[in-house]
């Protein structure tokens, strides 16, 4: 007897009844984003875009070697081994979450909601200040290019203007969706690193290499390398907000971690690159050139120069402006949905499947110290360098917080293992320690707000936590929404 007539009966049966499937739920708590639609290199642009490494690259080199001196090149190591290292730290969690709340779901998994409100709280004010640094320094250096191009040099109530055009441009293109503007800012990107490469390459084969030296510590202060550290790590600030994507990502698992890491990796080799073209510049006995005579030989037009890096700088910043414009909405988007935010906030375009209602929020708090600027009189773009020195410590202290969620987090899981954990403390050990030696320094010459801002951002989110306790403790049950499975994704119900 042939045994397939035996084994015919049973496999009519498995197909007429399918295995049962876990109960999943219709609609995700993260509905009306467009799940599954950024292209892995459109989220490396956006990364790479918030961190803003061409534009960083064509001052930060020159700042740290004449300011931090011999031991530069030891401080640019430091700064991107810590942003390694977290990278390593926030892939522990990206790569089992996907959450546009990113890093305060995370730490809400971890360690509960009260220590996730404290990083919400960060997040927040960091967030927003890299919104309105990107708008305001795009409006000074744009002034600068039209005044170096022979236009004049606009009026303060035109560069708010400016500034208000920017906002408007940015929102537009954010609620046109997360497609178009992870795009935008690939393009914006791909030029910037290109020409700061053509730039580079002029500026090696005009100088040489003059690498004599370049790795001396003689007559280094270990004191400087370490807050040339906390530089290092203030210009890549935000590299995580890719998290806040990953959602619309369309293998957020893997291309999340992916993007951290690349992020880091593209900026500390343009950094160095950078470096290496800064060193043979200042090694010449002349006297200190210009930014545009750092770049540019010296039959170019200084006009012409200071024109062109001008413009460079303000498309950097208006990219960054745009891309931390998308990561604080998510983070409003999610708070919204969990209940912790008016409920508007977490309205999405029912055509373009953007967090329309949360951009719109963020538009005026973007135009906002432009504002401020007018009125007092300063120019615009020196309130958000400021502020943009504060929010780095607060972010801070909220990466090393993260990084000291991940051995619980993985606990929790029964996933623990010594390496990751290991990392983590080393992480945030020296997160720590690079953010108290900074502290430390402005006190010491008299600069306040920082720790100001750090402590404000504690005591919002302890109240906050302790008015949802009191108030509604059903939400903060809730929170850490993440995107799950639906029934939309399985093969069979």
């Amino acid at each position: 007897m042939d045994p397939r007539r035996h084994r015919l009966p049973a496999l009519e049966q498995a197909l007429a009844d399918p295995p049962s499937v876990p109960d999943v739920r219709e609609r995700s708590d993260l509905a009306g984003l467009a799940r599954r639609t950024v292209r892995p290199i459109d989220l490396i642009g956006h990364s790479v875009a918030v961190v803003a490494p061409s534009a960083s690259a064509l001052v930060s080199p020159y700042l740290m070697l004449r300011v931090v001196g011999p031991g530069a090149w030891l401080s640019a190591l430091i700064g991107f081994g810590l942003a390694f290292l977290l990278a390593s730290v926030f892939s522990q969690f990206a790569t089992r979450m996907a959450a546009p709340g990113s890093m305060y779901t995370w730490v809400t998994r971890a360690l509960g909601p009260g220590c996730g409100l404290l990083i919400a709280a960060s997040m927040l004010l960091g967030y927003a200040t890299l919104v309105a640094f990107g708008v305001s320094q795009s409006v000074r250096h744009g002034a600068e290019a039209g005044t170096s191009a022979g236009w004049g040099t606009p009026s303060v109530p035109a560069q708010l203007a400016l500034a208000v055009a920017i906002v408007l441009v940015c929102v537009a293109i954010a609620v046109r969706g997360v497609g178009m503007s992870t795009r935008v800012a690939l393009a914006a990107e791909v030029t910037l690193v290109l020409s700061l490469g053509v730039l580079v390459i002029l500026t090696i084969a005009r100088e040489g290499l003059a690498l004599d030296g370049i790795l001396s510590l003689e007559g280094a202060s270990p004191t400087r390398i370490l807050l040339g550290a906390s530089f290092i790590m203030s210009i890549t600030v935000g590299f995580e907000s890719s998290a806040a994507l990953a959602a619309e990502v369309e293998r957020p698992f893997l291309s999340v971690p992916r993007s951290l890491f690349g992020t880091v990796a593209i900026s500390a080799v343009l950094y160095a690159l950078a470096y290496v073209a800064m060193h043979a510049v200042l090694a010449d006995d002349g006297p200190m050139p210009g930014p545009a005579q750092r770049w540019f030989p010296p039959n170019v037009d200084v006009h012409v120069a200071d024109a062109v890096l001008s413009g460079l700088l303000c498309l950097g910043f208006l990219t960054l402006a745009l891309c931390a414009l998308n990561a604080l909405a998510r983070v409003l988007f999610s708070l919204a949905r969990e209940g912790l935010l008016p409920g508007w906030l977490g309205r999405t375009h029912p055509r373009w499947l953007s967090p329309y209602g949360a951009l719109v929020a963020v538009a005026p708090l973007a135009v906002l110290p432009a504002v401020v600027a007018t009125v007092s009189g300063t120019g615009i773009g020196s309130i958000t360098v400021r502020l943009l020195g504060a929010a780095v410590l607060v972010l801070a202290i909220a990466y090393a917080l993260v990084a000291l969620a991940v051995p619980v987090f993985l606990v929790r899981l029964q996933e623990e293992t010594w390496r990751p954990v290991v990392v983590a403390l080393a992480a945030a050990g020296l997160a720590g320690t690079v953010s108290a030696l900074d502290v430390v320094e402005d006190l010491r010459h008299g600069q306040w707000l920082a720790c100001a801002l750090a402590c404000l951002t504690l005591v919002v989110g302890a109240g906050w936590y302790a008015w949802l306790r009191l108030r509604r403790p059903a939400v903060l049950r809730r929170m850490g929404i993440h995107d799950e499975t639906i029934a939309s994704d399985l093969l069979h119900r």
